[in-house]
């Protein structure tokens, strides 16, 4: 999928969203934890993600292993090695 996440054929990129009232409790970061190993087990060496500058979740992206590799006025396009 082309995307604004999209870096190369050969890795996939996703997003994903939280309601409000269930944010701040881990649930985002557990669900992350369970797509990239999940990918993993598919065998893709790394993901990516697009998320604008100002999104609290940057920080949660951070720690989970993803890096900045591209951005834009709005945007950080993100990948996450997977090895």
């Amino acid at each position: 999928m082309d995307d604004y996440g999209h870096v190369d054929n050969d890795t996939p990129s996703f997003a994903i969203s939280l309601y409000r009232e269930y944010r701040g409790q881990g649930i985002g970061t557990q669900l992350m934890l369970k797509i990239l190993e999940f990918l993993k087990e598919q065998g893709y060496k790394k993901a990516s993600l697009a998320v604008q500058k100002t999104n609290y979740a940057v920080k949660m992206y951070e720690k989970l292993g993803f890096r900045t590799v591209d951005e834009n006025t709005e945007e950080y396009i993100m990948i996450c090695d997977l090895n």
